[in-house]
């Protein structure tokens, strides 16, 4: 059986319960009726953040509010540049901002996932049908999408093996005293995944330039890492293994326009997802839209797709009702190769397309 890389975006996770981008805000913004806890002193500081600065009431509906892709975007041009947004958020109280915000989503993602998975939906059902049915010696994951559900859901459906985010990419388990330890795989059978933005349950050392990945289960720990205890009270203190007087932070590309894709744990990533990209002789898309933010992974795509001698068989399993213009973002990158009924499908992750793209 030829290799296969599945790329995989915010389309694959909603089967797992977690909600598609365009309901992140209102799902972020429940935490408002919480009667205590980290998140609801993350969604204070944001409703506060988003009344100073877009001049909404506060406590606005989530309706109202501007797009994440806005609010990323507006922190980091301004954060990353030395400047101020407005008088009353200097670049360290926009990197506040911006951290809780990462924060709150990620402990959302979680929240969402644990409620899924307890309820056994019928979209969690035909995941799971989708992930034992792969070859996972034959599999490469390319996930542009921070969570771990998809890495959950393999590591449930395959025991035998282990994650490989790759070179570099650590595995790590959390100590006693804010340390953290070096573990070793206890499996042969790696299941290769690339995070192209990074990932909720990676940490970051910015001295020795590190980076460690924990249990998919674990993110809460993570989250509780990224906010400093000042602030919300929640931070646990984990330190570098290497470095020892030095916190372990994030590295995430957010929904920004402007994604900081820099650093070596990006580097590494996309090195990776290159090398699946050359070698695997179809691209399997599920619930990935080529959204025009993502440009720089589009350009790979195609960069990829043009130097190869043959060009890959594409497969795109698509859904919901923005399908269309999903398909004419596909059509534009890819022409011929990809047409409605034959190469696309609208249904999502049905008998008939899990059979198609995992055999």
């Amino acid at each position: 059986m030829e290799k296969t890389a599945y790329i995989v975006g915010a389309g694959l996770s909603h089967y797992a319960g977690l909600p598609l981008q365009s309901e992140f805000t209102r799902q972020i913004l429940a935490a408002r009726g919480y009667r205590r806890g980290p998140s609801r002193k993350m969604v204070k500081l944001l409703d506060d953040f988003v009344h100073d600065v877009f001049h909404l009431r506060k406590a606005a509906d989530p309706s109202q509010w501007p797009d994440l892709e806005d609010i990323f975007t507006f922190i980091d041009l301004s954060a990353n540049t030395g400047h101020h947004l407005g008088p009353k958020y200097d670049p360290k109280q926009l990197r506040r901002i911006r951290r809780v915000l990462i924060a709150r989503t990620i402990r959302m993602l979680h929240q969402r996932f644990e409620k899924a998975r307890k309820k056994e939906t019928s979209q969690w059902k035909e995941l799971l049908r989708f992930v034992h049915k792969l070859d996972v010696g034959q599999a490469r994951f390319i996930s542009v999408n921070w969570d771990t559900s998809l890495e959950a859901v393999l590591t449930h459906c395959h025991p035998n093996a282990s994650l490989s985010y790759g070179a570099g990419i650590r595995p790590a388990s959390f100590g006693d005293h804010g340390k953290i330890r070096i573990v070793k795989p206890a499996y042969r059978q790696k299941i290769k995944v690339s995070k192209m933005h990074g990932s909720v349950n990676w940490l970051y050392c910015d001295s020795c330039r590190d980076v460690f990945w924990f249990p998919p289960e674990e993110t809460l720990k993570v989250a509780s890492q990224i906010v400093r205890k000042e602030e919300i009270g929640s931070a646990t203190g984990l330190h570098c293994c290497n470095c020892n007087m030095v916190e372990l932070s994030t590295r995430m590309a957010t929904f920004s326009f402007r994604k900081a894709l820099d650093f070596p744990m990006f580097r590494q990533s996309w090195m990776t997802a290159e090398q699946k990209l050359r070698s695997c002789g179809r691209w399997v898309f599920i619930g990935y839209s080529l959204p025009a933010a993502d440009y720089e992974f589009k350009h790979l795509l195609k960069r990829v797709e043009l130097a190869r001698t043959t060009p890959p068989r594409i497969l795109v399993v698509s859904g919901g009702t923005d399908s269309e213009r999903t398909l004419r973002n596909y059509s534009g990158l890819f022409g011929r190769l990809v047409a409605d009924g034959d190469t696309f499908f609208r249904e999502g992750l049905t008998n008939k397309t899990i059979d198609l793209i995992t055999t």
